[in-house]
């Protein structure tokens, strides 16, 4: 189950210019078409792995953390998995607007 995502107030501590909101715009649009180089999918997933959960997306970083891991034993990603976590970030955008 997804947790909840940070309250206005949370964010505003957290994230008071609202800088890794926009980084989940800008991953979002990579992930759905943007650079699709596996390099560029690694790196984006990698950065979600470790940071969304700080952030209070708990969601984004349990899916991507899993990927990640993937990765790192050599396993690939699959358009089913990049779906997985663009809708979980949609979900988290949305939340946090």
């Amino acid at each position: 189950m997804a947790e909840p995502a940070p309250s206005a107030a949370d964010l505003a501590l957290i994230d008071p210019d609202g800088h890794f909101r926009l980084r989940l715009l800008e991953d979002r649009r990579m992930l759905a078409g943007g650079d699709r180089s596996e390099a560029g999918l690694a790196a984006v997933i990698h950065r979600l792995a470790g940071a969304a959960g700080t952030f209070g997306y708990g969601e984004v970083g349990a899916i991507a953390l899993g990927l990640d891991d993937r990765l790192a034993e050599g396993g690939r990603i699959g358009a089913d998995d990049l779906a997985r976590l663009v809708a979980a970030l949609d979900r988290a955008i949305a939340r946090s607007a």
